[in-house]
């Protein structure tokens, strides 16, 4: 393959210039004599090169996991500088640029200063997601299809901050914050084709015949604010006082004129939907307040506190059509068409209150105490309306509220007992209030108030310099579940040990424990992990690791349908066990050549299944390793080449499986 062929051709290569770069007399690791630019003393690093990829099998899989694909890239710059003499412009400034050139998550990062003047920072940021799982593989026996997701995505997500901070006096700072994020790209998503008012009888079809959509999104948020630091003696006030806006727009279409469910089953593939729109628009905008404090109100004891409003408001909308063949009452299959519309007011008034307290009793004993109050109000007022095949429109004139509350106090204790032992015991007393009006009137079917105690232990234990313990148990307890899938019982242990057996050896073990529960539905949850690692540094050429982690993940559970064919009730059960074997090592056996390899072996075994469905996922296997040579140039720089290689195999969905070869050639240069 080529990418091994280049791969091999660079070693040929690297072993004809290494007795050369040996006879230089000076070594790229050495620093650099800093450059003087427009009168600041300039140094840095820059990583530059060009990607080689080769993916068989399915290549979308291999985006949702790596998404590194062929081409030029800068993978690193760096550039830092310092006035060298009284400079009215700035002392320093700084300048990150990472994977940019199409990596899945570059970066930008500019910030320039001027000592009691002002600090000014500009961050920039893109991230990149996949997911396509196949939906389409043909499973045994020939012809059924396996009822995965159908939900697929590759969107893009940008965020952008300017902050400036104006030194007005040594007590007095003017902050200035601009920030902007968005989200955009093509979504496949499944639609249930039911509607306002409809008859008894539609559940069953609506149920059996899930469709895929195709739904371009966008979306964006924009938010200024000004504000305040004022330091007096002890005390710290904050105050920011700003605008947000934020839109959303979403529409959906079918895949193709005339689809079929992606449900396998006979009765669907007679009743397509010949045709769907639909449209989502919302727009909410709100003013910011945000107030924050610290300070020492005796030496024994210090405050701090805060408040948050913010109230958004803006109209929603909401569009949709759809026709095609489905069952009527008879169940004989006819034509039929709905179309339904729905304009919205909606307003969102937030208001959350912080206050908190840490008493310090003796040198070796505090005291927190952290009380947090939250409001928040949902109302809509909307018009809703469809219509079913021409008959008279169901009309419903809504006017909703939601109101969410949550009060919550903290108690936390920090122990020292003696200096290789620290104690944090606490407790959270939260009371959730959850209440639903329509018309004015209370719903108790949706309304619900919830008490939670979660108590919670956390030590560091350090007996002797070589060995480190610390770990945390905590738990929660909820009077009553709000949903299905909201445990009355939640108990989870964490436990992280550290043993440096010499100067060059260490050893490391983590373990977590969760236990769930909520007898309600039947769900029983359980999760053990296990991670070690080992560690040996033989000097400073040389160095190697190897590790392995287990955990069994065990979820049941019962479901219940609200509408459809019986049985509604319905049984799910998920198992799991995953094993990762891991190893790396470094070596630099010349002054001026090295090469680093690292790889995991992963492999799960399970199955997650509801019954009477197909597993849709299940026992796999995931290799992979990198390989890295370099070889310094004095004076000219490092020659980078890494070789990856990864193989990703499912035993349920074969065609999710595919295999890659990443060869990268790098050159970095410092400056």
């Amino acid at each position: 393959m080529r990418s091994r062929t280049g791969f091999f051709i660079s070693l040929i290569l690297m072993a004809a210039v290494v007795p050369a770069a040996r006879a230089q007399d000076q070594d790229q690791n050495q620093a650099e004599t800093p450059k003087v630019l427009g009168g600041f003393q300039v140094q840095g690093s820059a990583t530059a090169g060009y990607r080689f990829t080769d993916v068989k099998g399915y290549q979308p899989m291999f985006l949702e996991l790596y998404d590194l694909q062929k081409g030029p890239r800068l993978s690193d710059f760096q550039m830092f500088g310092n006035a060298q003499h009284a400079n009215p412009f700035a002392d320093d400034f700084s300048l990150s640029l990472s994977g940019l050139g199409g990596d899945p998550f570059p970066t930008a990062q500019l910030s320039l200063s001027k000592h009691n003047l002002y600090d000014l920072r500009v961050n920039w940021s893109q991230a990149y997601f996949y997911w396509n799982q196949n939906d389409g593989v043909i499973l045994p026996p020939v012809g059924a299809m396996a009822l995965t997701n159908n939900h697929d995505w590759a969107t893009v997500r940008k965020l952008g901050s300017v902050d400036l901070t104006l030194h007005a006096t040594n007590h007095l700072r003017f902050n200035f914050n601009y920030y902007r994020t968005s989200f955009d790209g093509t979504t496949f998503t499944t639609f249930s084709p039911d509607f306002l008012g409809s008859p008894g009888f539609w559940g069953t079809y609506a149920r059996a015949n899930p469709y895929p959509l195709l739904s371009p999104i966008f979306d964006n948020t924009g938010r200024f604010t000004g504000g305040l630091d004022y330091t007096l003696k002890d005390w710290t006030f904050h105050y920011k006082l700003g605008y947000q806006t934020y839109t959303e727009t979403m529409t959906f279409n079918g895949v193709a004129p005339g689809e079929t469910a992606f449900d396998p089953a006979a009765s669907s593939q007679n009743e397509p939907l010949a045709d769907v729109s639909w449209s989502d628009f919302r727009q909410l905008k709100t003013p910011v307040s945000e107030f924050s404090y610290t300070g020492n109100a005796r030496p024994w004891l210090e405050v701090r506190g805060g408040y948050l409003y913010y109230r958004y408001r803006g109209p929603a909308t909401f569009d949709q059509a759809f026709n095609g063949t489905a069952p009527n009452a008879a169940g004989t299959l006819v034509p039929y068409s709905v179309s339904e519309s729905g304009r919205a007011t909606v307003a969102e008034p937030n208001d959350i209150v912080n206050q908190g307290f840490t008493f310090h009793v003796k040198p070796w004993w505090d005291i927190d105490v952290d009380t947090r109050y939250s409001r928040f109000t949902t109302s809509t007022d909307g018009i809703f309306q469809s219509l079913f095949n021409g008959a008279t429109p169901t009309n419903s004139q809504t006017n909703t509220v939601w109101r969410d509350g949550l009060e919550q106090v903290d108690l936390s204790m920090k122990f020292v007992p003696a200096s290789k032992l620290l104690v944090q015991p606490g407790l959270s007393l939260i009371e959730a209030n959850v209440e639903s009006l329509a018309g004015g009137a209370a719903n108790s079917a949706i309304s619900l108030r919830t008490k939670t105690v979660a108590p919670i232990v956390s030590v560091f234990y350090q007996p002797w310099k070589r060995f480190t313990l610390r770990g945390d148990l905590r738990s929660f307890t909820n009077g009553a579940s709000y949903t299905a899938i909201t445990p009355h019982t939640d108990v989870r242990g964490h436990l992280v040990g550290t043993y440096r057996i010499s100067d060059r050896f260490s050893l490391e073990d983590e373990l977590d424990i969760i236990s769930q529960k909520l007898l309600d539905t039947n769900f029983h949850g359980k999760a053990q992990s296990n991670a070690t690692v080992l560690s040996y540094s033989m000097n400073e050429r040389y160095s190697l690791f190897g590790g392995f982690s287990y955990d069994n993940e065990f979820a049941s559970g019962n479901i219940q349908y609200v509408r459809g064919t019986p049985p509604l009730a319905d049984s799910l059960r998920d198992q799991a066990i995953n094993r990762v074997w891991q190893a790396g090592l470094e070596a630099k056996p010349l002054r001026y050549f090295g090469f680093r390899f690292s790889g995991n072996y992963d492999r799960t075994t399970g199955l997650g299944q509801e019954s009477g469905v197909r597993p849709a996922y299940g026992p796999l296997t995931w290799p992979a390793a990198t390989g890295t040579v370099y070889v310094d140039f004095p004076k000219a720089g490092r020659l980078s080449v890494d070789l990856q290689r990864t193989y990703y195999i499912q035993q349920i969905i074969t065609g999710n499986n595919f295999s890659g070869n990443l060869l990268s050639i790098r050159w970095t240069r410092n400056f």
